[in-house]
C-alpha cells in the first residue's frame, strides 16, 4: 500500500511524494551510486563504441552503480540516452550498456569534448513519449521523432528557438539552453525542497501535468530517491513546460506566467498508482541483463509499469519502478 504526502503544485505541475512503508523489505543497508555522481567523481567511465545502440560502462568504484533508463550522457560521437535500468557492480570492468541516440546529426567530436567517452550525465529524458519509446518501442527512429517533437513543443510553449546552433538536433543542448533553464527554474524553485516537508521518508514521486496523472518513479530506498530527485524534478518541469499549450503561459524572458491547474484528489492518485485490474493486459515480459539486472515490463491499456531488480540481492522488491501513462 502506497502512502502519499499532500500535493505540492507549481503552475501546471503537481507532485505527490511516496512515503516509505513502516516495514520495508527494501535495501536498509545497501547503497548505490548513480551515474551523474559517479562520472563527476571519475569512478564511472562510459565509453564510446562506435555503435549507436551500445556503449560500454565501467564502474571502477567500490560502490554498486544504479543507472536509470533515460539518463543522458553528453559527449562521444553523439549524445545518448541509456535504454534500460541497469545495475553495474563495483569494480565491474567494461560491460555493454544499451543506449539510444538523442542527437541525430552528429557523428564526430564536438568542440573540445572527447569523442571516446562521455563527460557528464546531468540530464534525464523529460518527454513521456521519449521514455515510452525507449521502454516499449525500443526503436531509434521513434526516439528521434520524440526528440524533435519535444523541441517543437518547447519552442511553441516558450516562443523562442530552443535548438543549439552548435548542434540543433542535440536534446542535451536544448536542455542547457539559457531560456529553457530559466523556465525550468520557475518550477524548481517552488518544488526543490518539497520532499523535506513531505511528512516522512520519501522513496518516490507521482506527477500530474495539467491536472492529469502523468508518470511516477519509486525506489527501494530513501537515499537512492534523494540522489535522483534533482534530475526527476528538472525533467518533470521540462515536460510541464512543453505541455502548457498556451502562448500566454510564457513571458518574454521564458519564465512561466501564473497557470492555475486544479490537481486531482489524492484518492485518484492512489488508485492510479495501484492500477486498475480491468485496465491491465496479460502482456507481462521479463528480461535478464548480465551481470545483475532483471527487468519486468507490464503493458497496460492506459498505463505501463516497468520494474528493475538487482539479482545480486535476495530482494522481493524492485530497486526502481516506473509508471507511465499512455
Amino acid at each position: 500500500m502506497n502512502t502519499l504526502s499532500n500535493p505540492v503544485t507549481a503552475h501546471n505541475l503537481t507532485a505527490w511524494f511516496i512515503l516509505a512503508p513502516t516495514r520495508s523489505p527494501a535495501l536498509p543497508d545497501h547503497d548505490y551510486s548513480v551515474l551523474e555522481e559517479s562520472i563527476d567523481a571519475q569512478t564511472a567511465l562510459v565509453h564510446e563504441t562506435g555503435q549507436v545502440r551500445e556503449l560500454l560502462i565501467e564502474n571502477t568504484g567500490d560502490t554498486d552503480l544504479f543507472i536509470q533508463a533515460g539518463d543522458i550522457v553528453k559527449g562521444g560521437r553523439q549524445d545518448r540516452t541509456i535504454g534500460v535500468d541497469f545495475i553495474v557492480p563495483a569494480k565491474s570492468g567494461r560491460i555493454p550498456l544499451p543506449a539510444f541516440c538523442v542527437e541525430k546529426a552528429r557523428w564526430h567530436r564536438r568542440n573540445a569534448e572527447a569523442d571516446g567517452h562521455f563527460s557528464g550525465a546531468k540530464a534525464f529524458l523529460s518527454s513521456k513519449k521519449a521514455r515510452l519509446a525507449i521502454h516499449l518501442a525500443k526503436d531509434q527512429g521513434a526516439v528521434w521523432q520524440s526528440v524533435t517533437s519535444e523541441q517543437h513543443a518547447l519552442h511553441h510553449a516558450l516562443a523562442f528557438d530552443v535548438c543549439s546552433a552548435e548542434s540543433p538536433t542535440s536534446l542535451q543542448l536544448t536542455y542547457e539552453h539559457g531560456g529553457v533553464q530559466r523556465a525550468i527554474a520557475d518550477y524548481t524553485t517552488i518544488l526543490e525542497h518539497a520532499p523535506g516537508a513531505a511528512g516522512g521518508p520519501v522513496v518516490g514521486v507521482v506527477w500530474a501535468i495539467n491536472g492529469v496523472p502523468s508518470h511516477a518513479d519509486r525506489y527501494a530506498s530513501e537515499k537512492l530517491f534523494a540522489k535522483l530527485w534533482g534530475k526527476l524534478l528538472r525533467a518533470a518541469a521540462t515536460e510541464a513546460i512543453s505541455e502548457r499549450h498556451r502562448p500566454a503561459a510564457a513571458t518574454c524572458d521564458g519564465t512561466a506566467a501564473s497557470v492555475s491547474v486544479e490537481p486531482p484528489p489524492s484518492e485518484t492518485i492512489l488508485a492510479w498508482l495501484a492500477g486498475n485490474p480491468d485496465d491491465q493486459t496479460a502482456d507481462v515480459s521479463e528480461e535478464q541483463l548480465p551481470p545483475r539486472t532483471r527487468l519486468r515490463t507490464n503493458r497496460g491499456k492506459t498505463q505501463h509499469r516497468f520494474e528493475a531488480f538487482d539479482t545480486g540481492h535476495a530482494l522481493t522488491v524492485p530497486v526502481h519502478v516506473t509508471l507511465l501513462a499512455e
